[in-house]
């Protein structure tokens, strides 16, 4: 039978800390994140602490004060300085956790003994079954185990048992687990308006440091970020901070956000920020058995979207055709996404490298043959050409396409694709 062994996380002066509403929604969320990453089985009790199921995790003394250590530097890489408890309920864990310093550990048949002089006050009853405990002069809870329970429950009633078995040890408190929203938010309230991008971007920071510590906590990315900032003196600014790949490093968020800080900066001054993340898996690759190791897939998605933040959104991915009568059309997309099914795939001999816009030239003609080319950059007589064949699309709309199209080989050794349209003639493409 697998013995039941309940955590306690709890932060003492997180009442203390005059946070708002929203700051302590945000150290709640980071806490249980800190649990979660332990047990999947954590909970969030009315009085601010949380308790996650230990069982099964170290069945060693040693084991769970190692385990209860780990969760400390967890709550403090957090900027939280906690208290853990460990024992075999939740009650008598909530209790170690909030009497003693960094970790408590109550082993088994040590429940009474650790219990014994604690005061009745810390237990969380009614008024009145407090003032009938001061009548019977119960001050701790060991003179509240030694009492009979026999004659006990007609003079407390139930609440009066249940402190009664407590107090002896036995603590049959259920861990209900919640079940945590997979959405990951961070959000706090600025001292004062602020109305300049570096003091902005310096409060991001450290709510980016929370949000990103928080996904790595649980192995996940950000596949992009929602902005919201509450103006001063009402309203709101939101924003999508897109990523080109999911990654939890923090200088590629503001290295992203920067740009579009500063092209378009919020409206009024700034009294609040709210940042959410986009959750996903984080990228695994399979290396070869025996060759070096390369990489990390993350490192590959880091420089993905710091490239997307200088070159700018949309233009960094894999090009894609489009149906399109216009030669050359293609978009961008995020690096991952397939080709659509049923497409075409064309295998090209001779690689062609398109000019973008075509570079205008001047062409001399014998009637219809071709003999000379001159350009900005391009001259040369024509040795061979073929062609033309004609291109036509689009009729229906404002900008028909009407080109004839041909290859031609110059003298400087060069195979050009040149095509004629209007009255003008454009070289839009080199072979090899």
């Amino acid at each position: 039978m697998e013995i039941r062994r309940i955590g306690c996380l709890y932060v003492p002066d997180l009442p203390l800390r005059s946070l708002s509403p929203a700051q302590v929604r945000s150290a709640q969320a980071a806490l249980l994140d800190a649990a979660r990453s332990f047990s999947p089985r954590v909970a969030l009790e009315p009085a601010g602490e949380v308790c996650l199921d230990l069982s099964g995790l170290s069945g060693l003394h040693s084991g769970e004060r190692q385990l209860g250590a780990a969760l400390l530097q967890k709550a403090e890489r957090a900027g939280f300085l906690a208290r853990v408890g460990i024992a075999s309920g939740k009650l008598i864990a909530r209790l170690a956790a909030r009497t003693t310093e960094g970790v408590r550990v109550i082993a088994l048949g040590e429940e009474r003994a650790f219990l014994d002089p604690l005061p009745v006050g810390l237990l969380e009853t009614s008024a009145d079954l407090h003032a009938a405990l001061r009548r019977f002069g119960i001050e701790r809870l060991g003179q509240l185990a030694e009492l009979p329970s026999k004659d006990l429950g007609p003079r407390l009633g139930s609440e009066g048992l249940r402190l009664h078995r407590l107090a002896r040890g036995e603590d049959r408190s259920p861990l209900v687990p919640m079940k945590l929203p997979e959405r990951f938010v961070e959000e706090t309230e600025t001292p004062y308006p602020i109305g300049g991008i570096e003091p902005l971007l310096f409060v991001l920071n450290g709510v980016f440091e929370r949000l990103a510590e928080r996904l790595r906590w649980r192995g996940l990315t950000a596949g992009r970020l929602l902005l919201s900032l509450g103006l001063d003196p009402a309203g709101s600014d939101e924003r999508f901070v897109g990523l080109a790949s999911p990654t939890c490093r923090v200088s590629t968020w503001t290295k992203v956000l920067r740009p579009a800080l500063e092209e378009q900066p919020p409206r009024a001054p700034v009294t609040a920020v709210r940042v959410e993340a986009e959750a996903q898996g984080r990228r695994s690759s399979q290396m070869d058995m025996f060759a070096p190791q390369g990489p990390a897939p993350e490192k590959l998605d880091d420089t993905i979207a710091y490239l997307a933040s200088l070159a700018g959104e949309g233009r960094v991915g894999s090009p894609r055709l489009v149906n399109s009568h216009r030669p050359g059309e293609f978009v961008v997309v995020p690096f991952g996404e397939r080709a659509a099914a049923g497409k075409n795939v064309h295998l090209c001999r001779l690689p062609l490298r398109v000019f973008r816009p075509g570079r205008e030239v001047e062409v001399r003609l014998d009637r219809t043959v071709l003999r000379y080319l001159k350009g900005k950059e391009i001259r040369g007589r024509v040795l061979q050409f073929a062609g033309p064949w004609r291109l036509e699309g689009e009729w229906w709309g404002a900008e028909a396409l009407l080109r004839d199209y041909y290859h031609v080989e110059l003298s400087d050794g060069g195979i050009y694709r040149l095509y004629h349209s209007t009255d003008r003639w454009f070289v839009d493409a080199i072979c090899g």
